[in-house]
């Protein structure tokens, strides 16, 4: 480098400071990007690193969703099935009210709108229906239902809630393992829709009896995803969110052990409500 540049800039070892410090810069802010994404997508980009490590199943590539002005040519409806069985929530009833609700000691009434502040979710496992209707005046031809899971976290541990009596039982037709990282639909153990796709005609429809279950010490969010095709042969999705927030049911929580849960509302004696059991009751 001859003289004249080197004395119009900086020196050469202050350069070289300089570019390091850049370098370094971009590399702390590369990282920083690379953990949030990673805090973001949690267990996701655990799994698909994974199952790329280990030859397991990849999840299902997304389709593309309906075109940009247009109505999706399905229509879908979830409706639970039986009552709530035992239950689990983030929150705390703390308050009179709520105790006495929890109690029996309320009109019937209250009790619904108490699930819906506590946000309570099912234990192990939960049933309901999902109801497909053809909402076009062309064929459709549904080729998939795909459990989209968001968020995987261990299992709630802060209240749990005691059934007060026996839910009724429906043949299921379609079973759904939260266990799995990349769960899919399955009936005696086979995707659901290997077995057939489901053609439409214009207001037809089929219901499917879906039995989700979660036995590990693990709490799932998922939603569903519902692939079709239209006349043309062109595919769609059409994104299904959680009905009802008291009757949460595309939210699972495995159980754990009675003294792990902060509150734990058992039955009373006569069976007519709960009431608080201290760790040393619990069995």
């Amino acid at each position: 480098m001859s003289e004249r540049h080197r004395a119009a800039g900086r020196p050469e070892s202050s350069g070289n400071a300089t570019r390091t410090a850049i370098a370094a810069a971009v590399l702390t802010g590369l990282s920083a990007v690379i953990v949030s994404l990673i805090t973001g997508l949690g267990a996701s980009i655990q799994g698909f690193v994974t199952d790329s490590l280990f030859g397991e199943k990849e999840p299902a590539a997304a389709s593309a969703p309906p075109r940009p002005g247009s109505s999706p040519q399905v229509k879908v409806v979830i409706m639970p099935v039986g009552d709530h069985g035992f239950m689990v929530s983030e929150k705390r009833a703390t308050s009179a009210k709520d105790k006495a609700v929890l109690a029996g000691e309320a009109p019937p009434e209250a009790w619904n709108p108490l699930l819906r502040k506590l946000g309570v979710v099912s234990v192990n496992a939960n049933t309901y229906k999902v109801a497909v209707t053809n909402a076009s005046s062309s064929p459709v031809t549904v080729v998939d239902i795909v459990p989209v899971v968001t968020r995987r976290t261990k299992a709630i541990d802060a209240t749990l809630i005691t059934p007060l009596g026996g839910a009724a039982e429906e043949t299921v037709l379609a079973e759904l393992n939260l266990d799995q990282r990349y769960p899919q639909l399955t009936r005696n153990g086979k995707p659901y829709f290997s077995w057939a796709s489901q053609v439409l005609q214009p207001g037809k429809g089929f219901v499917m009896v879906v039995q989700s279950q979660l036995l590990g010490r693990e709490y799932v969010e998922y939603h569903l995803r519902v692939d079709y095709l239209d006349e043309r042969g062109d595919k769609h999705s059409l994104q299904v969110k959680d009905p009802d927030p008291a009757r949460r049911v595309f939210r699972l929580s495995g159980r754990v052990d009675d003294k792990e849960y902060t509150d734990y509302w058992d039955t009373n004696a006569d069976g007519t409500g709960h009431r608080l059991y201290s760790r040393e009751e619990r069995k």
